[in-house]
């Protein structure tokens, strides 16, 4: 498998070389000016190409998706990807690992793999797996949320969907910006970003942003860092070549949040049962990318990228385990944690438009190859004298006495010396080949067949448990789209497929998992009244094997669920008013439950998913006076009651909740821009997620920040 790879590999990397040849080929039949779509093509509310590739109105797509623009990610006052994904419905935040070191959420009803932070496709491309910081918005131009067998395409195993972000890219007229914000709870960020010409062949661009925050949560804060820094080259009118590149380090407290006890949610949401002096923890990530985009004429273009990333998360904690029979004593555990990840994937893909007798095609061949490296390591201490012993082995380290008072806490006992308890070394080998044809039979008709073959190696060494595994896996996953698109307004739509992926990671024995297979199914409508409206509807149904949840006995490990399914009504309308009023507004129905365990009782609902969720976002333009403009908007978002822990009793039940935010911004001239926001108006108390009854993660209270935008 190894071989096959670095095979795949050379001849993905070879694809770099065509596009440098032909730039520099004068006799070419290529024509002399051609726009390159894969280089300047931005997703917008009515055009699409991360569903298929290729640009489209999304009127003529069999997918859907859901849009948030640069302008309303900025009237909205969004800092980060979970405040983002609070804009549309269907899409939750789940566990983010120990308060905000990684982006995490489900989409639909299934969540993404809980050991690793959220996959994120980039600028249509797939993206290296492995652990990564919170994505930081200075460098993201507009988040796409791709829904349903739409995702298949990236081969992620997300049947619920996936996130695609638009980054920002060097420009060839000087610009630059900076941003300042404050907030009430002592959070403060600073941003810089620059791009302009090095000559007319090569652009760059610079993005820098760093935030010092404190927290209403008791001793809990963060200090974080990201650069980015970008070059483009138009190697000639046909030929870009692009490199990209993101680091981020974050520093902060490793915060569980709250307990529970016996279902019912007793302490103050700002009480910290850790340890403020020893749970410090960093996570880092580097990203780094060549994307070479290449058309050979107005029909056929080459996209190659080869890419590499690392992440990395160490530290301490001390987490809340159980309650003892007074309800007010908390056992805790103690950690230590380093885990490391690293990806090196390459890829290409080529595509292009071709006539038939009876229809035009779209046509796309993909391939791609890569090495995921997953090493881990931890050590424990757990509450109590006795208890399980890991893997047959066993350590008097492992077991000693850690407690707190959950509402009065008493800082600083806690155990020193800890005995190990995970060290495992992953490796994936990854190949694949992606095939597809949307296929127009006239104005009304098409339809889309695409498949993605996955050839994946894993091989996993638990040093701990004595477990050595290797398994190949071979997997194929197809799609299938048809639209009918009545006129230029309306269409209607359906579409099928299956997912496929690895899970990370080993439950309590030590063993790996099995791997995860979805399927869905999805039919809607889609109407454009107008260049500034679109309403659609969807009913979704999906099955998943293997997705991994919470363990029901040990909140500690993930557990393979034999089979869940996710079904439900997405409705939403997107519009402008009188030319000053633009609305988003979203609802969604998702009945996510398990339908077959030997452990979880069948009709339980999956962790941290509610029933019922809508939201209103509004933006008035009060002022439009040459280059004066000022405004003023909201958002009120509703969240239903979830089930706060993967098991059959359902004893924890986080409350629904309904949260506004309110924002004004006044800009005098297009270089300045002012704005206030209020977050949590009527400073309501609520839960945004929880991963067991002793980790839950509660909202922030009322709050205000004011920012500055400088552009020059």
């Amino acid at each position: 498998m190894q071989r096959t790879s670095y095979l795949i590999s050379s001849v993905l990397g070879l694809s770099f070389f065509p596009g440098l040849v032909w730039a520099d080929d004068k006799s070419s039949n290529v024509l002399s000016t051609i726009t390159l779509q894969a280089a300047t093509e931005q997703e917008t509310e009515k055009k699409t190409s991360a569903t298929t590739k290729f640009a489209h109105d999304i009127v003529d797509v069999p997918f859907s998706r859901s849009f948030l623009s640069e302008e309303i990610l900025k009237q909205q006052d969004v800092q980060r990807i979970d405040e983002a994904i609070q804009l549309v419905t269907g899409v939750y935040a789940q566990n983010n690992y120990g308060g905000g070191f990684w982006d995490n959420y489900s989409i639909r009803g299934f969540t993404t793999d809980p050991n690793v932070s959220a996959t994120i496709i980039r600028n249509g491309l797939s993206v290296n797996r492995g652990l990564s910081a919170p994505r930081d918005l200075v460098n993201i131009a507009s988040i796409d949320i791709l829904k349903g067998p739409a995702a298949a395409l990236y081969g992620r195993g997300e049947m619920g969907g996936l996130i695609n972000i638009t980054t920002k890219k060097p420009q060839w007229q000087p610009q630059g910006e900076i941003n300042l914000r404050a907030n009430t709870e002592e959070k403060y960020r600073g941003s810089f970003e620059y791009t302009a010409p090095i000559n007319d062949q090569v652009a760059y661009r610079l993005a820098v942003a760093h935030e010092d925050n404190q927290s209403f949560r008791d001793y809990v804060n963060s200090d974080r860092w990201f650069f980015s820094p970008q070059l483009s080259w138009k190697i000639s009118d046909q030929t870009q070549l692009n490199f990209d590149s993101e680091i981020t380090r974050q520093k902060g407290i490793f915060d569980r949040g709250i307990s529970a006890y016996k279902g019912q949610i007793l302490m103050d949401r700002k009480t910290f049962t850790g340890e403020p002096s020893a749970d410090e923890n960093e996570v880092s990530d580097q990203f780094y990318q060549l994307h070479l985009a290449h058309s050979f004429n107005d029909d056929w273009t080459l996209n190659s990228a080869i890419s590499y990333k690392q992440g990395k998360i160490a530290g301490s904690s001390n987490e809340p385990r159980s309650f003892e029979a007074d309800a007010q004593t908390l056992n805790r555990q103690r950690r230590q944690r380093y885990t490391y990840t690293t990806d090196r994937l390459a890829q290409t893909e080529l595509l292009g438009k071709v006539n038939s007798a009876w229809a035009r095609h779209e046509v796309l061949v993909g391939l791609e190859a890569g090495t995921l490296v997953f090493d881990q390591s931890q050590l424990r201490c757990d509450n109590g004298r006795a208890g399980r012993i890991n893997g047959g082995y066993s350590n008097p380290k492992r077991y000693c006495v850690n407690q707190i008072n959950a509402y009065n806490p008493q800082y600083g006992n806690y155990p020193k010396e800890m005995g190990l308890f995970t060290n495992t070394h992953e490796v994936q080998d990854y190949a694949s080949l992606n095939l597809q044809d949307q296929m127009f039979f006239n104005d009304h008709w098409s339809v889309l067949l695409g498949g993605r073959v996955d050839r994946i190696k894993q091989s996993l060494d638990n040093y701990v448990g004595g477990i050595y595994s290797s398994k190949t896996f071979n997997e194929v996953s197809p799609r299938f789209g048809l639209n009918y698109k009545f006129n230029d307004h309306l269409s209607f739509y359906s579409n099928y497929g299956r997912s496929f992926a690895l899970n990370t990671g080993t439950d309590v024995s030590g063993n790996v998992f099995a791997p995860e297979k979805g399927e869905g199914y999805e039919v809607g409508t889609k109407f454009q009244p107008n260049d500034t409206s679109l309403l659609s509807a969807a009913l979704f149904h999906m099955n998943k094997r293997n997705a991994l949840t919470i363990d029901p006995n040990d909140p500690s490990y993930q557990y393979a669920a034999g089979e869940a399914r996710s079904q439900g009504v997405e409705l939403t309308a997107q519009t402008q008013l009188w030319s000053k009023l633009n609305v988003l507004a979203n609802y969604t129905y998702t009945d996510a439950i398990i339908t077959k365990d030997t452990n979880i009782a069948k009709g339980t609902r999956l962790n941290s998913i509610p029933k019922h969720n809508a939201n209103l976002s509004l933006d008035y333009l009060l002022l439009d006076d040459g280059q004066r403009k000022a405004g003023i908007g909201g958002n009120i978002v509703y969240v239903g009651q979830r089930n706060g822990t993967q098991n059959d009793q359902g004893n924890l039940k986080l409350p629904a909740y309904t949260i506004m935010n309110l924002n004004a911004y006044y800009a005098p001239n297009d270089q300045f821009r002012y704005q206030f926001s209020l977050n949590n108006v009527f400073d309501k108390t609520y839960y945004v997620e929880s991963y067991s009854e002793m980790w839950i993660q509660p909202g922030d209270p009322i709050n205000a920040s004011l920012s500055l935008q400088w552009k020059f």
